[in-house]
């Protein structure tokens, strides 16, 4: 995903389109919200107005025959009156008032004394027996001057009753009332196509649908009834019906008689105007959307076309084509960029020119020098193909072919150790070093194939410089050294061996009793006679190592026994300083073949030079390890550790580090070192300074070696010997 680009075409045609669509979109949906939410709020304004109307209405008709009360009760006032008149002027409010059912005088038991009643209504509504009603037994129970019944139907009419106590002839005026014309009108009532109203009483119950079906049917489970019955007020809601549909609704009290009006319409249908309106809204924000992304795209292009060439062009001189030029106009601005670019690419070219002519001055010169270098010079990629061989090198490794460009180096060599020599050394630069032998019967040839990287002035790696340098001098003046040490020793090992022996009667009295003065001069010299003896037999052994001569004798082989045996050894040293020894394993140390005295040497070795630079109370731990295909064992000590600039060094011949010495020969470590890998093991060493050591080393478990061979080779064995 790093590498991941967005062409800039395609960003400049999104910042186009976001920057004229975005407003639009955010403008288009803000405004459809709003003008859907204000036209759903009409809606629902409309919704109450009906309901408020209707139930105003309901209110009205109630209220005019309410106002007939006063009179009637004049009527039944007046003295002068005979019941005639009386009947007769009742009479007149009956015509008057279609829906007045009758008018009738009761006792206050029931019983019913005078009645008057339209006779165009027949049978005549009215209750038939008062006593049982229990409106009417309420008016005489709970002392009220009057009371209006339920409604209730009679012939699917709908009716109530209307009940005042007459102060002066203590009797109970009741009035039927029929509301079947304001009842019908409300069951005829449509909102929208398919909305209604309808009318339910203070106990959530249906007295006015237009489904006849509904008619006394409980609803107060309904959100709206609740709401209205909840409340004194006007209110509007969205709920679903008794149908099981979702509507949106509005109620309104009925004065008087605690009655709700209720008016829905389904929700759909009420809002099918807000959503054709959000309908064509969308297609026309749309429509926009689809016109500006074009536009975006054509300026997009007639901007980005330019710029794309230019990057095109610059490609070109990206890859050393400076004759590249832009014919492109646009007429603005970038007109002068277009110019600016035409003359830095002649300005490119001439200067390239130069510099290849430089160049080919400073590459003959350098050429010039390579060649004339003793050393034979290979220069390869990273790869190892060649970039330059000179004269010396092709005389070095007998390469013939003239044609050697883009091929390996080690594709030119016939012997098959010198292949992997160079192809090792080649592809590690500085890291590996190899000794070539190239010796002939007649003539010594010694040469060291080493490599480093070629950096340039910007820290850029450009290939492997790999350098044969003849040291076939360095290698005899070390060998007539060797040799010179080995005859001098072997020489000197003889007499030494007499001189102890010789010491070893006199502090043994055999030439009589030494005084102590004497015995402690025999002593010293002794003990500098058998330091100077191990001196003689580390060179001696050191040099048999080199030469093959020692022969590894395989057995089974204990390595915790070793590590025992070794600190039993040492003991004396170990108590004299008060060192802590351990002997730690990870897990059980399997039984290994080695020549088991030349691993005791190993240890014995470094557990000894571990004591000579451990201070005193310091502590020492031999570390042991099963892995997978070896065993590896650390001396870890607590010592004055190894500075990093000796590390490397440690193994060599004579090797001590400068400030340590703590006697000995320098030879331990050599030794150790050719030693196991003659067992085609590893030894290496991690150390800080002031921190301690560990010298590490590793024996394979299965070893490639017959027991008693001689060591003929070791593992990674620098010289390769081509005769």
């Amino acid at each position: 995903m790093k590498n991941l680009k967005i062409p800039l075409f395609i960003k400049f045609t999104v910042l186009l389109i976001l920057l004229s669509i975005g407003p639009l979109i955010f403008v288009g949906i803000r405004t459809i919200n709003i003008t859907e939410t204000a036209l759903q709020t009409s809606i629902l304004e409309l919704h109450t107005q009906l309901v408020e109307s209707y139930s105003a209405k309901i209110y009205s008709y109630l209220q005019m025959i309410m106002n007939e009360i006063p009179y009637i009760m004049r009527i039944l006032s007046t003295e002068n009156l005979n019941w005639q008149d009386r009947e007769t002027m009742l009479r007149t409010i009956l015509d008057s008032h279609k829906n007045i059912i009758s008018i009738s005088l009761i006792d206050d038991t029931g019983k019913e004394k005078y009645e008057v009643y339209n006779p165009e209504l027949e049978p005549n509504p009215k209750l038939d027996n008062f006593a049982n009603d229990e409106t009417f037994n309420m008016l005489n129970k709970q002392n009220k001057t009057q009371v209006i019944s339920p409604l209730y139907y009679k012939n699917s009419i709908p009716y109530i009753n209307l009940f005042y106590k007459h102060s002066v002839y203590k009797v109970i005026i009741s009035i039927s009332l029929s509301f079947k014309p304001i009842f019908d009108e409300l069951t005829k009532l449509t909102i929208g196509k398919t909305g209604y109203a309808f009318l339910i009483d203070n106990n959530g119950t249906i007295i006015a649908h237009k489904d006849k079906k509904f008619i006394f049917k409980s609803v107060k489970n309904i959100k709206i009834v609740q709401q209205a019955l909840n409340t004194v007020s006007v209110g509007s809601s969205e709920y679903v019906s008794i149908e099981n549909k979702d509507v949106i609704g509005a109620y309104a009290p009925v004065k008087e008689l605690g009655w709700s009006v209720i008016v829905q319409e389904p929700r759909e249908e009420a809002y099918l105007p807000s959503i054709l309106m959000r309908r064509q809204s969308l297609y026309i924000i749309l429509i926009s959307i689809l016109l500006s992304v074009i536009f975006a795209f054509l300026i997009a292009r007639s901007f980005t076309n330019p710029i794309l060439t230019l990057v095109k062009a610059a490609k070109e001189i990206a890859q050393r084509n400076f004759s590249v030029q832009i014919n492109q106009r646009t007429y603005d601005e970038l007109d002068n960029l277009v110019d600016t670019f035409n003359i830095m690419s002649s300005e490119l070219k001439r200067y390239d020119e130069m510099q290849i002519e430089k160049l080919i001055a400073e590459k003959t010169k350098t050429e010039a020098i390579i060649f004339s270098i003793a050393d034979g010079i290979i220069m390869t990629d990273h790869a190892g193909k060649i970039l330059l061989l000179n004269n010396q090198a092709k005389e070095i490794l007998n390469i013939r072919d003239n044609n050697l460009e883009q091929k390996y180096i080690w594709e030119y060599l016939y012997d098959k150790n010198l292949m992997d020599a160079i192809k090792e050394v080649v592809t590690n630069p500085g890291v590996i070093r190899k000794e070539l032998d190239f010796s002939t019967k007649n003539q010594l040839r010694f040469y060291q194939a080493s490599s480093r990287p070629v950096i340039t002035l910007k820290n850029e790696t450009i290939g492997t410089v790999t350098v044969l340098h003849d040291i076939t001098l360095e290698k005899e003046i070390d060998r007539m050294k060797d040799d010179f040490l080995h005859s001098i020793t072997h020489d000197l090992r003889n007499p030494m061996t007499s001189i102890r022996g010789f010491l070893k009667f006199l502090l043994d009295n055999v030439g009589g009793p030494l005084t102590d003065q004497q015995r402690k001069m025999v002593e010293i010299m002794d003990r500098a006679s058998l330091r100077l003896l191990n001196m003689i037999n580390d060179i001696l052994d050191l040099a048999k190592l080199e030469s093959g001569r020692i022969e590894l004798n395989l057995s089974d082989t204990n390595l915790n026994e070793i590590a025992n045996k070794v600190i039993e050894l040492l003991q004396p040293q170990i108590v004299k300083k008060n060192i802590k020894i351990n002997i730690v394993t990870e897990n059980e140390i399997p039984v290994i073949k080695s020549d088991s005295g030349l691993i005791e040497r190993v240890i014995n070795n470094l557990v000894g030079n571990a004591i000579k630079f451990t201070p005193e109370e310091g502590t020492i731990t031999i570390s042991m390890k099963d892995k997978q295909d070896r065993v590896e064992i650390s001396v870890i000590d607590t010592g004055e550790g190894i500075p990093k600039e000796f590390i490397n060094k440690i193994f060599d011949k004579f090797g001590q580090v400068t400030g340590q010495r703590k006697g000995g020969t320098g030879l331990g470590l050599t030794i150790c070192k050719y030693i196991v890998e003659a067992h085609k093991g590893k030894i290496w060493v991690e150390s800080e300074l002031g921190k301690g050591s560990k010298f590490t080393f590793y024996i394979p478990k299965e070893l490639n070696i017959q027991a008693n061979n001689k060591i003929v080779s070791m593992a990674n064995k620098t010289t390769i010997n081509l005769q």
